[in-house]
Order: C-alpha cells, then sequence, then structure tokens
C-alpha cells in the first residue's frame, strides 16, 4: 500500500518498520527479561546461557556483512517481512524447550533472520527516508519507536507470564505470545511498506558494477577508516550493554529485590530508557548538527554513571539510589545507542551505500557478541561474591572512556574531510 502524501508515507513506514524493529530481537534476548525463567526451563548455567548467545553473536557476525550486501539488492519491504515471518516459526520451536543442541540451533536461525534478513533492511529503510540533517530525528525515532512498542509488548509477556502456575509455563507462553507479534509485524510490513523507487544513481551503480556489485561495495566503503571508526563507537557501547545486563541478577543478588520487579525493572531500561533516550538523542543530535558530537557526550555520562555503580553501597538501604543510577545510566547507554547508524550520512557514504556500510559498521560493533556473553557468564560464575558484577561494572566504566576518546577521534577525522569534500567541490 502506497499513499499519495510522501510526508504520510514517510512516518507509516518508519513506524511499521518501528514495529517489527521492537519485536523482532524479543526472542533470542529472552534472558534480558526471564534470566532466572530460562536458566529454570533449560536447566542451564550462566555460562550455557552464554553459549547460546555466543552461537548466536558468532553467525550473526557472519552475517553482518552479507546482510548488507543484500539489503542493497533487495527491498526492505520483502526482507522485513520474511524475516519476522521466519523469526516467529523459529520462535514457535523455540516454545516447545527443546534439548540443549536444539535451543543453540534455534538461536542460529534467529542469526540468519534478525541479522542477514532484517538488520541492514532496517537500516537502509530508514536512511532512505530522508537527508543527512534529518538523520538523527529518523533514527532516534525509529529507535524510540522500537522502544514504545518493545515496553508495550514486554508489560504484555509480563502479564502472559505472570497467568502460568509456574516459570516453566509463564515461559512458554511468553515465547508464543512474542512469536505471534511477529507474524502480526510480518504482515504489516508485508501490507504498509511500499517498493523503494530506483534512484538514477542506483542504477547507474548497478548498471557499471554488474555482478562484481558486492565487492565494489565493500571496498569501496572499507577503504573509509571513518566507517570502521564508526564500527568502534558501537563495539564500545554495545559491549557496555551486554555487561549492563547483569545489573539485573546483580539487584536480586546484592538488594534482594524480587524477581518480578527486577524484570520490571529490566523492562524500564531495557525498552523505557531506549524509547525515551532515543527520542531525546534524535532531537538533541540533529539540533547540535553532529550526531558523533552527541554521542561523545552520552560516553561522558556512561562514564560518571559506570563509577557510580562501584561506589554505591550493597545493601537495602541504597535501593533507591541503585535504581537511579540505573535509570540514568540507562538514559545515557541508549542514547548513545539510538545513533549507532545516523552517523552513516556524516560520514560521507552515498545513500546507494548505505547498506553495505551498515554491514561493516556491524560486522565491527556487534563483534562483542561472539565471545562477550560467554565471557561475562564466566566472570559472574566464578567470581566470589559480588566481585564478578564489579567486574563488570569496571569494564564498563573503560568501556565507556574508549568510546569517548573515539568520538573525539572521529570528529577530528570527519571534520578534515568534509574540508576537502568542499575544496573538490570548488576547484
Amino acid at each position: 500500500m502506497k499513499f499519495k502524501n510522501p510526508n504520510l508515507q514517510k512516518w507509516v513506514t518508519l513506524f511499521v518498520v518501528a514495529i517489527a524493529g521492537g519485536v523482532i530481537t524479543k526472542l533470542p534476548y529472552l534472558r534480558e527479561t526471564y534470566y532466572a525463567p530460562l536458566q529454570e526451563a533449560t536447566g542451564s548455567t550462566n555460562t550455557q546461557l552464554g553459549l547460546l548467545m555466543s552461537a548466536y553473536g558468532i553467525v550473526n557476525f557472519i552475517c553482518y556483512f552479507p546482510g548488507g550486501i543484500l539489503a542493497d539488492k533487495f527491498s526492505a519491504k520483502k526482507l522485513i517481512a520474511v524475516a519476522c515471518l521466519g523469526t516467529a516459526a523459529a520462535g514457535f520451536w523455540y516454545a516447545t524447550l527443546p534439548s540443549y543442541f536444539s535451543l543453540v540451533v534455534i538461536h542460529m536461525i534467529f542469526a540468519i533472520t534478525t541479522v542477514f534478513i532484517f538488520w541492514a533492511a532496517m537500516v537502509k529503510a530508514v536512511n532512505n527516508l530522508g537527508p543527512a540533517e534529518e538523520q538523527g530525528r529518523l533514527f532516534g525515532t525509529l529507535e524510540g519507536g522500537r522502544g514504545l512498542i518493545g515496553t508495550l509488548a514486554a508489560f504484555g509477556s509480563v502479564a502472559v507470564f505472570a497467568r502460568f502456575a509456574d516459570d516453566v509455563g509463564g515461559l512458554k507462553g511468553t515465547i508464543v505470545y512474542y512469536s505471534v507479534l511477529l507474524v502480526i509485524a510480518g504482515i504489516l510490513a508485508a501490507i504498509f511498506i511500499p517498493e523503494p523507487e530506483k534512484t538514477n544513481a542506483a542504477k547507474e551503480v548497478k548498471a557499471s558494477s554488474g555482478s562484481s556489485l558486492k565487492w565494489a561495495d565493500f571496498v569501496a566503503v572499507a577503504k573509509i577508516p571513518r566507517v570502521w571508526l564508526c564500527g568502534v563507537l558501537v563495539v564500545a557501547n554495545y559491549a557496555a550493554l551486554i555487561f549492563h545486563g547483569y545489573v539485573t541478577p546483580y539487584l536480586s543478588a546484592a538488594f534482594d529485590i524480587s524477581s518480578s520487579t527486577v524484570a520490571t525493572l529490566s523492562v524500564v531500561r531495557t525498552y523505557m530508557m531506549m524509547m525515551l533516550g532515543a527520542v531525546a538523542a534524535g532531537f538533541f543530535a540533529d539540533k547540535i548538527g553532529s550526531r558523533i558530537k552527541f554521542m561523545k557526550y552520552g560516553f561522558y555520562g556512561m562514564f560518571v554513571f559506570s563509577i557510580f555503580y562501584l561506589l554505591i553501597p550493597a545493601n537495602r538501604n541504597a535501593v533507591w539510589l541503585i535504581v537511579l543510577n540505573f535509570i540514568i545510566y540507562g538514559l545515557c547507554l541508549y542514547s548513545v545507542k539510538a545513533l549507532y547508524f545516523s552517523t552513516i550520512d556524516e560520514v560521507l557514504i552515498p545513500k546507494q551505500l548505505a547498506g553495505t556500510a551498515s554491514g561493516v559498521i556491524s560486522l565491527v560493533g556487534y563483534a562483542p557478541e561472539i565471545f562477550l556473553y560467554t565471557v561475562s557468564g564466566n566472570i559472574v560464575d566464578n567470581g566470589v561474591g559480588l566481585s564478578g558484577y564489579r567486574t563488570c561494572f569496571v569494564w564498563m566504566v573503560i568501556l565507556a572512556a574508549v568510546g569517548a576518546a573515539s568520538a573525539m577521534l572521529l570528529l577530528k577525522l570527519n571534520a578534515k574531510a568534509i574540508k576537502e569534500a568542499q575544496l573538490e567541490s570548488a576547484q
């Protein structure tokens, strides 16, 4: 379905993409909200749950670059619809709680559907909705929309979970619930996302490169150091996001907070903070004229509030303080996360190569998925008392410092590239 009003078409497309993006990662990241029930239902240790995410991460890593190429060659409409329906199918299998080996296979399938087919298609679809000066708002609104949909869907899952007599039954019901939502998202994508109009630039690139399009695109993007630095920004933030996932079990272990309260706080962190942080990030990043500069400020905030995790005493009297820090750090974390791919236009990547650029950035940025879930699980499993959690917090401090330094370097390199482009244009 295509609307005559281009502005209406833009926002409807963005909304539908946000719906798909808001629910498609719920199943592979189920542990973020239902960590303890997932352990009980699958009989897994912290390390084994980490290995599931490593399996997901390894296949993700393999898929990011070819997924970017796929997004540049096929329409987002088809890719997003197929990805949602494929993830739903794997989800219905997941709901049977099969053997551990089958769970590993399911997470590998999730990687193919959510990353190879979906991820770069989502980025490409949103990147094409507006010019460079709108990218912060577009991607901020996308992340805000994903946060809103994710919040509503997650609270719905809590309601579904609570209707069952035990945690295992509740987990099965939750997985089926998310799978049904994905079927609905796939149908909406097939109906409301329009087929892209082929621009003259895209036609020329395709005509001139023919079958060598894949390698030529990769070489063109890979030669730009700024693209790799954009990936480093994602590494620093995403690795911190993985470590921050252990704050929820830390709240139970250190502050004796109930499982239902921890699950609610996890939803607040993962979805509400994502929603609020993303919308604010998009608005202010465009306001100051640089998505990269805003990310630098976000890393500053992450640095300060990750230090507070180490300073706040682990006792019931400090519950309000740790929850406040949890919320503020979450805002900083998700503000940066919202702008991962809004930097593509800022570092002067042509729109016809946006999918490939997102693939390169994702290849670098999401590399921690390969090993960090397993490593962090080992850190927590082998730590004495709360020491494992504190080690995670130390790494969050280090990653924030790396992110801030990388943002400053990228700003410097980008200013030089923009100046050179202006000189070439003047000549």
